[in-house]
């Protein structure tokens, strides 16, 4: 009867060691979801703001394409082209995190 009584102590000693265990893992992930969450939550900012920036310069190059000025024109393409790999690199970025 004592050695059973031993045997169950032991099992709840191991138990309340992986209890403690898992809470201060638990703790951890909840810390890093939460570190996560905010790092997506600035780069669906930056996103928005990037396409924000992307449609003001496409309309900017829409109003100067009567102007023929292909330099204007160039440089506004290549602007827009950057707004654009931007772009992809944030989404890129919240579909790995």
């Amino acid at each position: 009867m004592t050695e059973q009584l031993e045997h169950i102590e032991q099992k709840i000693i191991r138990l309340a060691e992986e209890t403690k265990t898992l809470r201060k893992s638990n703790a951890a992930l909840l810390a890093e979801n939460k570190k996560l969450k905010a790092e997506m939550a600035g780069q669906n900012g930056r996103i928005g703001e990037l396409t924000d920036r992307l449609s003001n310069t496409q309309q900017a190059l829409a109003g100067q394409r009567g102007d023929e000025n292909p330099e204007s024109s160039q440089k506004l393409r290549k602007q827009i082209d950057q707004y654009i790999a931007e772009i992809d690199k944030c989404i890129a970025w919240l579909q790995n995190a």
